[in-house]
């Protein structure tokens, strides 16, 4: 597959990552010292390239993990970035050197990119993967599983951007300054508590959901806690290597056994304390793993050609699984603005429980407490009335056309209120039902017929059909939500947002609710439905 053009195009981007792991520390001390011997590489900070030395290393661990090349830039301005972020940034004096050093040691391979201005329409990044020597490094120095590195957590929790998307620097004052400080105690107060996700055999997931979930178990969001296979059978591609256990144990005997029924971290199995506890759960954990980087490898780059693949619902027990348990290791938050402007959007985002499919919420615990997700009903549709002085407490969605069209005008009504105009919005609207297997009415012009219902059924707020308010009622709940996790964290108690709804232990239903109340009759005036 090497330098051919379709494994060439699916490749990595270069990323930042943090570790702590004396083996990787170890694996760069060798190798460095190994450059600097055969190839005369000039040192002006030591500390800088052996940085850079570590973050290519990681990436080209994910390369061979994941069976797809990794792309990096060789021109200079493509190194530049906006100061205000402080984001990691890779360093051109230093990475070029570092990659260019492993190209002439024959551990890795790759392809020079070409430039737009050589070829607009084929201009791409360069792109390198790792070669067996490499590999043999990594497994020598026991880097199998993907627990030795992360993603950093966001240096800038507030964010701005301008409407091509772009980070945009702003000035501080008060109010900056007030987010960024009740986001920095959320963030440690959430490093308190313990996440799970606790799933059984029957729990319908896709293919999307596990690809996500293999690549946040790589970049050390997710961690496996618990596994426990149906049968003792989980559909895998290929074996995992006997000579990747054998110099991981440092053993001679044969595989080791897979009937053991429930693999755990929990259990202390420090080799060589107890060696073969280990290898077992090492063997489950690793197992999993492989599996989903099979996946990973077979559908990437195929969701725009083929979303079924990606979107159809199965029970676990299908791939095999009896029981998944995993922890949720950054739940680290950081709000977003949008359009240059501190009252447009403001949500906040960057915690993994956001992007699981709704169907596992209710699996969330915290500290092993079983949780409830508590949400505003038709949030944004009963802001507008509120914001008319009406106390609209109907279902919006229902009184269209009952209850059996609810879920058609959810979708009719909030795309309405977002886009920028009608053309757009019926283009969302029908994309959205199609993304949900929904067919459209047999009716002239349906999309149109859609909207003239909607609109007709609440012509109190007709006017902001069309008018991109969205932004700004995103705004709007962004701050109430702010306040309800702050109010509940002054409590001891830790909510999860999910941009209108909030997920707390069981025990604390009741006054969750009354929090969720209180803050919304402080900026809207009237009570919200829940």
């Amino acid at each position: 597959m090497h330098n051919q053009g379709s494994w060439l195009q699916n490749a990595l981007v270069m990323d930042a990552y943090n570790s702590t792991s004396n083996s990787l520390k170890n694996l760069v001390n060798a190798l460095f010292d190994e450059i600097v011997d055969k190839t005369g590489l000039k040192v002006k900070s030591l500390k800088r390239v052996k940085q850079a030395l570590k973050a290519v290393l990681i990436n080209l661990w994910l390369s061979n993990l994941l069976g797809m090349p990794v792309r990096y830039s060789r021109d200079k301005s493509a190194y530049s970035h906006n100061r205000k972020y402080g984001k990691l940034y890779f360093k051109y004096h230093t990475l070029l050197p570092v990659i260019d050093a492993l190209f002439s040691l024959d551990y890795i391979e790759g392809k020079k990119g070409r430039s737009k201005y050589e070829d607009k329409k084929k201009g791409y990044q360069s792109r390198i993967w790792p070669m067996p020597a490499l590999i043999g490094l990594f497994i020598d120095h026991q880097l199998i599983s993907p627990d030795f590195f992360q993603k950093p957590e966001a240096e800038e929790l507030i964010i701005k951007k301008n409407k091509s998307k772009k980070l945009v620097g702003y000035r501080e004052d008060k109010n900056t300054n007030k987010m960024r400080e009740d986001l920095e105690c959320y963030n440690e107060f959430v490093k308190e508590h313990h996440i799970t996700v606790t799933l059984h055999s029957k729990v319908l997931t896709n293919n999307d959901f596990l690809i996500n979930l293999f690549r946040n178990i790589i970049n050390s969001r997710i961690a496996i806690k618990q596994i426990l296979y149906r049968n003792n059978q989980i559909v895998v591609h290929r074996r995992i290597p006997q000579y990747i256990l054998k110099r991981y144990t440092d053993t001679v005997n044969s595989n080791p056994p897979i009937n053991q029924p429930t693999i755990t971290q929990e259990f202390p199995c420090k080799p060589p304390i107890d060696n073969r506890l280990h290898r077992i759960y090492f063997y489950a954990k690793l197992r999993f793993i492989d599996f989903l980087a099979s996946l990973n490898r077979k559908l990437h780059g195929e969701k725009k050609k083929n979303d079924e693949c990606f979107l159809e619902l199965f029970p676990l027990e299908k791939i095999g699984i009896e029981h998944l348990q995993f922890i949720l290791n950054q739940e680290y938050l950081y709000r977003v603005f949008n359009r240059n402007s501190f009252q447009h959007g403001g949500r906040a985002y960057g915690a993994i429980h956001q992007n699981l499919p709704k169907n596992m919420r209710p699996f969330i615990h915290i500290n092993g407490e079983k949780t409830i997700e508590i949400d505003y009903s038709a949030f944004h549709i009963l802001m507008l009335y509120n914001q008319e002085g009406i106390d609209y407490q109907d279902d919006p969605y229902s009184v269209c056309e009952g209850p059996e069209m609810r879920v058609i005008y959810k979708a009719v009504g909030l795309i309405a209120i977002n886009a920028e105009n009608e053309r757009k919005a019926y283009g969302a609207i029908r994309n959205e039902l199609e993304d949900r297997g929904i067919p459209l009415p047999s009716i002239k012009k349906p999309l149109v017929a859609l909207v003239n219902t909607f609109r007709d059924a609440h012509k109190p707020i007709a006017r902001y059909l069309f008018s991109g308010i969205g932004l700004t009622l995103q705004n709007i709940d962004g701050n109430i939500m702010n306040a309800i996790l702050m109010k509940l964290m002054d409590k001891g108690i830790l909510g999860l947002s999910v941009y209108d709804s909030v997920i707390v232990p069981k025990q604390h239903e009741v006054f969750t609710k009354e929090v969720m109340t209180e803050e919304y009759q402080k900026v809207m005036g009237f009570n919200p439905r829940f």
